[in-house]
């Protein structure tokens, strides 16, 4: 790939300066200006602030939800979605959230090819840590014997792969027998475990033929990077649902990711860096000629890809993070350059689908399962980072369910190997997000926190020669 850097942009970061909060004014604001030099300042502009409002909620028997800032095609703010005149944009800091609006509060709308729809929590009450119940399970097959633990907030679904990791049987092969009454099958996966009525120190049979644990061709891979039906997860009043992150069974989850799954190192994390998490499929590049071989892979790249990356390299250490399996992502971004090649920039680990999980939430009043990236995966093993000083970018938001804070999401690319012709006609837009996005990194890479930032505004701070 070209060297495209836009000779309009610098590759030091601008000079940035924490905001002053011993003041009393009445807002804090990022300002977009002209100059190469945005500070963030305390100002009693009425204009909207990237900075994070402080301001409590405290209506609680009105359950309702604030409508979240959601992307445009081009990734900017919609301002329709706040109201006339608001200027309080908030990011999710409680543990529950309520979830009600006019109908059942799922209603989305199409912006784009990009359909987002508020999150709404599945309709049932947690136990609570302290009191959660656990079932120890005995298990027949083929045979052998296995022991099983299950809590009582575990879903269907998780009892289900504990049996998959076992035996090597797919859920839809397991017929389980002497469980439960009625049919437990994947239908019931975003039930409660501790809803089943399941009697302590059971024990049951599992039917089912094992597959063979081959890897599945990338093609297998298509209907998964395709799914783009995304979810939001904005600011909630205080109510009666529990938050992604503060669910206890999610908790587990990312437990026993941190546990069973090693991270790789490509190259050590280098001291005084910052964490920058980038999604690789529709983000990085467009997926589908990827898969499917009908371009070659540098031309599948995103536009500024590798500028992109040598530009935000000194300031952070970079990590891909992609739904696809590990050998398949390693040979792509080998193919792609971004590794093994000769480039100013170095990855320091890539994950797979094996550090995620599936959350459940409410879509058109039906169950709805997603996976999720939990950044806190990243800050087991290593420490130095948190919420703080990580950045997640990618092109779908129900990825950042368990960071919502973390996450900047930008639109998607899927127009790589567009036609010369139609490249000339006034239709046509460049794509530009990694030079935008590249600036914004820098300007902030000089900030000590983070979380004061509403990364939902990020736009808002680019001047003319950052687009």
């Amino acid at each position: 790939m070209s060297n495209d850097r836009d000779p309009s942009e610098s590759p030091a970061p601008t000079t940035s300066a924490l905001p002053d909060t011993s003041t009393s004014t009445p807002s804090k604001t990022f300002r977009a200006s002209p100059s190469p030099d945005v500070a963030i300042t305390s100002s009693s502009s009425s204009s909207p602030s990237l900075l994070k409002s402080t301001k409590v909620e405290s209506d609680a028997n009105q359950p309702s939800f604030d409508s979240p800032i959601t992307g445009s095609q081009d990734g900017d703010m919609e301002r329709n979605d706040v109201g006339e005149g608001s200027s309080s944009f908030k990011l999710p800091s409680s543990s529950t959230i309520t979830a009600a609006a006019a109908g059942d509060g799922t209603a989305g709308a199409r912006r784009g090819q990009e359909e987002i729809v508020v999150a709404v929590p599945l309709p049932e009450t947690l136990m609570p840590e302290t009191n959660e119940e656990w079932w120890d399970l005995k298990m027949s097959w083929s045979g052998k014997l296995f022991e099983i633990k299950v809590a009582s907030n575990d879903m269907v679904y998780d009892f289900r792969e504990q049996i998959h990791r076992l035996t090597q049987v797919p859920p839809v092969r397991q017929k389980i027998i002497g469980l439960s009454k009625g049919k437990l099958g994947t239908e019931t996966d975003s039930r409660r475990f501790g809803s089943l009525g399941v009697k302590k120190d059971c024990k049951f049979t599992l039917i089912g033929t094992p597959e063979s644990d081959t890897f599945k061709d990338p093609a297998g891979l298509k209907a998964a990077l395709e799914d783009d039906f995304d979810v939001s997860y904005g600011e909630f009043k205080a109510g009666t649902y529990t938050a992604p992150a503060a669910d206890p069974r999610n908790k587990r989850m990312i437990e026993s990711i941190i546990q069973r799954v090693p991270i790789t190192v490509m190259n050590e994390p280098r001291p005084g860096k910052k964490l920058l998490v980038l999604d690789l499929d529709y983000t990085m590049v467009d997926s589908k000629p990827l898969l499917a071989g009908s371009l070659p892979p540098e031309e599948c790249a995103r536009p500024g890809l590798h500028d992109f990356l040598e530009r935000v390299y000194p300031y952070y250490d970079i990590v891909i993070w992609s739904q696809t399996h590990w050998r398949w992502l390693e040979s792509k971004l080998a193919e792609l350059g971004v590794i093994g090649g000769d480039k100013s920039y170095k990855i320091s680990f890539v994950s797979d689908r094996s550090t995620m999980f599936p959350v459940f939430t409410l879509r058109d009043g039906q169950p709805f399962k997603h996976e999720v990236k939990p950044l806190a995966y990243f800050w087991a093993n290593y420490p130095q980072w948190s919420a703080k000083n990580t950045i997640h970018i990618d092109d779908l938001s129900r990825n950042f369910a368990m960071n919502p804070g973390e996450g900047l999401k930008i639109r998607a690319y899927r127009t790589a190997g567009v036609n010369a012709e139609y490249q000339t006609t006034t239709r046509y837009k460049p794509d530009r997000q990694l030079y935008k996005l590249g600036a914004y990194l820098c300007r902030i890479a000089t900030l000590d926190d983070f979380t004061t930032l509403d990364h939902r505004r990020w736009k808002e701070t680019l001047g003319p020669d950052d687009v």
